[in-house]
């Protein structure tokens, strides 16, 4: 009888453990945003931004920098695509973003129509495709921005538990800025 009690003690505990691997996987991936949000952050901020403004409907969350000593701005919008485990587990953690490069301007409105002109004349059939950029601008604030939407795999800048891979989404980012950055300054010359 106590061989058989001893089985069944282990089988118990080893559903406890498999109980609490499950409900740990729920957690994490229910944090995800707010890694994500979080990590964004501090890799920007890590650049030599400073974070002005931050807002979030739940779902999608909008962040926006500027580095104070060029005034040079950068904007995300980031949107976990694998809320549910299920999810996660089958398609990978995946989120849309939009990275977008912010340039202020001494006359916004004849850069902008500038850009506009060229996006009437451009076929965009899918402004959210992967990597279609579009233009933007701010006329309040005198800032003309170049974005482009990306799928990013987030298993590449998230390891085991909640280690965050800095550097990677720091050089990521900054790749996507570059060319942003560069871009724009090309179409408003």
């Amino acid at each position: 009888m106590s061989e058989n009690t001893e089985l069944l003690e282990r089988i118990f505990v080893g559903l406890v453990d498999q109980s609490w691997q499950r409900y740990n996987e729920d957690i994490k991936n229910k944090h995800m945003d707010d890694l994500l949000v979080g990590a964004v952050i501090a890799s920007t901020v890590g650049s030599g931004f400073s974070l002005i403004d931050l807002n979030s409907d739940g779902v999608r969350h909008y962040l926006r920098f500027e580095n104070m000593e060029n005034r040079e701005r950068i904007v995300f919008e980031l949107t976990n695509m694998a809320e549910d485990t299920v999810t996660a587990k089958v398609r990978g953690r995946w989120a849309r973003t939009v990275i977008g490069y912010g340039s202020p301007s001494k006359d916004t409105k004849t850069a902008w129509n500038i850009l506009k002109a060229e996006v009437k004349s451009s076929f965009i059939v899918d402004r959210n495709e992967p990597g279609v950029i579009t233009f933007d601008a701010d006329l309040t604030s005198g800032y003309i921005y170049a974005q482009v939407p990306l799928l990013l795999n987030l298993d590449r800048y998230f390891g085991e538990g909640y280690e965050i891979k800095y550097d990677l989404l720091q050089r990521h980012t900054e790749a996507a800025i570059h060319s942003l950055k560069k871009y724009l300054q090309g179409r408003l010359k």
